[in-house]
């Protein structure tokens, strides 16, 4: 959809509770905890995300972060609880979807 891709190095999954990874090799690469818990019938997903640089520039790598991870969760629920597909990142970038991109 945007031609954008990161490497991701996976250092451990423990099935239903955590998943550890080293995020965005190629350029400033910070670590993402998923953490998963069963509550009931429902699942809390906790996600931290770690290895900011302490500067303005960090600040803001952080937050962009922030945003993308929560729209992901969100879209995500939507997804696997009312079989919604969602439309926040293409709303939220409509301008950078590529040209030849079939969604």
């Amino acid at each position: 959809m945007y031609g954008v891709s990161t490497r991701v190095l996976v250092k451990d999954v423990q099935v239903n509770r955590r998943i550890l990874i080293d995020w965005n090799l190629d350029d400033q690469p910070t670590e993402v905890e998923w953490r998963f818990e069963a509550r009931g019938k429902a699942t809390w997903v906790e996600i931290f995300n770690r290895g900011f640089p302490a500067t303005d520039e960090g600040v803001k790598a952080a937050l962009n972060a922030m945003e993308g991870f929560t729209l992901v969760l969100a879209g995500a629920k939507l997804w696997l609880e009312r079989a919604i597909e969602p439309t926040f990142i293409v709303d939220r970038f409509p301008d950078q979807v590529l040209p030849d991109w079939k969604g």
